[in-house]
């Protein structure tokens, strides 16, 4: 920690001297044309400028999320944002996340992650699914690093990442394919009349496996389907009620872990690391959701929401050796009341999280729940120049496990300040309480049995940053560093999940967009972070209780490089560089073991080309049913075929991103 105490002091030299540099940057450029403002940003719930907030966040836009070269969330994620995704051994559709040295093993359970203001965290140990959500299909992402807690309380260790989608009622269908069997299709559609709205959207996925067949003759493939349809009623300018369904089918099968000598000389091997030749684990998941809610304004201040959410979830695991079915099944509720006038925003509110486990064929039977209830209130008072945030919340939670129960109850809050030194230059700093609790799949060990309650995380943290402001370029810098106890993870000594009981993590973060021109433009998003084990007393083989260890599984480097060029008014070639350093393998705790994780290096290259006439007639005139205008892309994924893996531990590898995968695609919009 003294380290992280040298860091803050060295920054806080350098923001004395940033005031000039802001002004110096300003009569530079005062002939120039504005390319970048403020956006804003709802993390919170309640809108507020990002150069105004008392938090560090990251925030994308619909045109930057479509202009990247991705091809779905998890791609865009990785190659341009502080957020590491990484395939969850082997599972392309419910990727690792890792926030701030989180680590891929339980990374995810440290990060909140909602969809229209919606927690879409799961009860057990999957990772929250995301390849539903048609990229496409997204207005906004927000990254709200370090906070957070206050308004979705449990599991908002690491931060929160909120995504807000488009209920467009233009018509798009899209197809793409490449090699490995990959292809893509989807339609999105709607209508709008008076005051009701329709709008729906469908998509596929295939891919015929990139690993050898295994003696089954199938490969690592995956299919999945998903819909959403939704309506929405609008009884005044002031007032929404809607309703929506949305269904995904899943099938997929795990790649096997490998020596590192077979990963080394063949990635896409079907071999096992102790086993040899052996067919893939196969899942199918089937989930089904329903979601109603709606807002109304109460008098001249006064603003109340609602919302329900219903998750239905099967998911079979087939292997050579086993079969299990395990189903889900999650009731949310959530209702606020927001406070404007003038200074004044406050935002008071409550939800309810009722989630249940069933497995009738596991090693342990029966069914396993957890009930979370929160209330919350997050006010900002905005003084000319300063902008001062506080938050409290209350949560109780309560488990069981057949006969077994425990219940608990946590406090978190958040305390934040934003000073605007000018149009340029804003400071901004905030001190943040959190906890986790252990999902319900954390109660039992690697072999099903009855594990029993584990301790709930807490985390205090503390960011400082600026956000620095030109016509011509964005930066946000933070520097941060958390103390906790308590963080949850699974003990590879005694295979039983359980806790650190001293741990911390520091680092600093930057975020960077320059604009050269209407044509070049330049981003990078860089995180130094360092994630130690202070203290654990359990048996993890270390020496001196693991003191001054580092966490599995955290790069210490994180970089993400993104160049994007306009070659004409309608075509763009987009060249994205993502770079983590090595680190430790996941069940590595005692930083003893020969084999890490290798340094990840990953290029990709896309190219775009819009066809459409200037004055936005249809394409075909005299057709009826004529494209208004037509999206062709290209894209090269893993330009220079670097293999990447994850390692679990020596000689067991799983392969990720190993191929070289070339796409193309045709948008059509009418």
């Amino acid at each position: 920690m003294n380290k992280f105490i040298a860091i803050l002091t060295c920054i806080f030299s350098m923001l004395i001297n940033l005031p000039y540099l802001a002004i110096a940057a300003e009569d530079k450029e005062t002939s120039e044309e504005i390319i970048f403002e403020p956006l804003t940003v709802k993390a919170t719930k309640l809108e507020v400028k990002d150069t105004e907030a008392t938090f560090a966040s990251e925030i994308y836009t619909h045109e930057e999320i479509v202009e990247s070269g991705a091809t779905s969330l998890y791609d865009f994620l990785n190659q341009n944002t502080s957020v590491i995704a990484q395939p969850n051994f082997g599972n392309p559709f419910q990727q690792s996340l890792d926030l701030r040295g989180f680590g891929l093993s339980k990374g995810f359970e440290s990060v909140v992650i909602s969809v229209n203001g919606r927690k879409v965290n799961n009860i057990d140990l999957a990772p929250q699914n995301l390849s539903f959500i048609p990229l496409k299909n997204i207005e906004r992402i927000e990254i709200t690093k370090g906070s957070g807690s206050v308004i979705y309380g449990d599991g908002a260790t690491a931060g929160s990442i909120q995504i807000y989608t488009r209920d467009s009622t233009e018509t798009r269908i899209g197809a793409s394919g490449g090699n490995f069997g990959r292809y893509t299709t989807s339609i999105n559609t709607g209508y709008s009349f008076d005051k009701l709205k329709f709008s729906a959207f469908g998509d596929t996925y295939n891919q015929r496996g990139f690993s050898d067949p295994g003696p089954d003759g199938n490969r690592d493939k995956a299919e999945r389907t998903s819909y959403k349809v939704k309506l929405e009623y609008n009884p005044n300018n002031s007032s929404e009620l809607f309703i929506e369904k949305e269904a995904t089918d899943l099938e997929y099968r795990y790649p096997n872990a490998l020596t590192q000598a077979t990963f080394e000389s063949n990635p896409d091997s079907s071999f096992k690391t102790t086993v040899g030749a052996t067919t893939f684990t196969h899942q199918l998941e089937d989930s089904d959701n329903i979601n109603l809610g709606g807002k109304t304004k109460l008098g001249e201040h006064f603003e109340a929401s609602f919302n329900y959410f219903h998750h239905d979830k099967s998911v079979v695991f087939s292997s050579s050796s086993s079969n299990s079915l395990r189903v889900y099944d999650t009731d949310i509720f959530d209702g606020n009341i927001k406070y404007l006038n003038g200074p004044w925003t406050v935002i008071a509110g409550g939800q309810s999280w009722d989630g249940e486990r069933r497995c009738d064929n596991c090693f342990t039977i029966g069914t396993a729940t957890k009930k979370n209830t929160g209330l919350f209130v997050q006010g900002y008072y905005d003084f000319s120049s300063t902008t001062l945030s506080l938050g409290a919340r209350k949560e109780w939670i309560d488990f069981s496990f057949n006969s077994n129960n425990d219940n608990e109850s946590f406090e978190s809050f958040d305390i934040g300040v934003n000073h605007s030194l000018n149009d340029q230059l804003s400071l901004f700093s905030n001190f943040n309480y959190a906890f986790q609790t252990p999902d319900v799949d954390m109660f039992f060990d690697s072999s099903g049995n009855f594990n029993g309650f584990i301790e709930t995380a807490t985390v205090k943290t503390l960011n400082i940053g600026l956000n620095h402001l030109t016509k011509k370029n964005k930066i946000k810098l933070t520097i941060f560093g958390s103390k906790l106890e308590d963080e949850i993870f699974f003990n590879p000594v005694t295979f039983k999940n359980t806790n650190i009981d001293r741990s911390s993590k520091y680092g600093i973060e930057l975020q960077n967009k320059y604009s050269y021109n209407k044509s070049l433009s330049f981003s990078i998003n860089y995180a130094y972070i360092r994630a130690i084990i202070d203290r654990e007393d359990s048996n993890l083989n270390c020496t001196n209780r693991c003191s001054g260890n580092e966490i599995p599984g955290v790069s210490n480097h994180n970089l993400t490089f993104g160049i994007n060029y306009d070659l004409t008014e309608s075509s763009r070639i987009v060249l994205a560089q993502n770079y983590r350093s090595d680190s430790y393998s996941l069940n590595d705790f005692a930083n003893s073991l020969s084999q890490k994780n290798k340094a990840y290096i990953r290029t990709d290259l896309s190219y775009k080309y819009s066809f459409k006439k200037a004055n936005g007639e249809k394409l075909l005139n005299g057709w009826g049913f004529s494209p208004s205008q037509i999206d062709f892309s290209a894209k090269v994924e893993n330009l220079f075929e670097r293999s990447q893996g994850v390692w679990l531990k020596d000689d067991a590898v799983w392969p990720t991103n190993f191929t070289r995968n070339f796409i193309f695609g045709a948008d059509f919009k009418f």
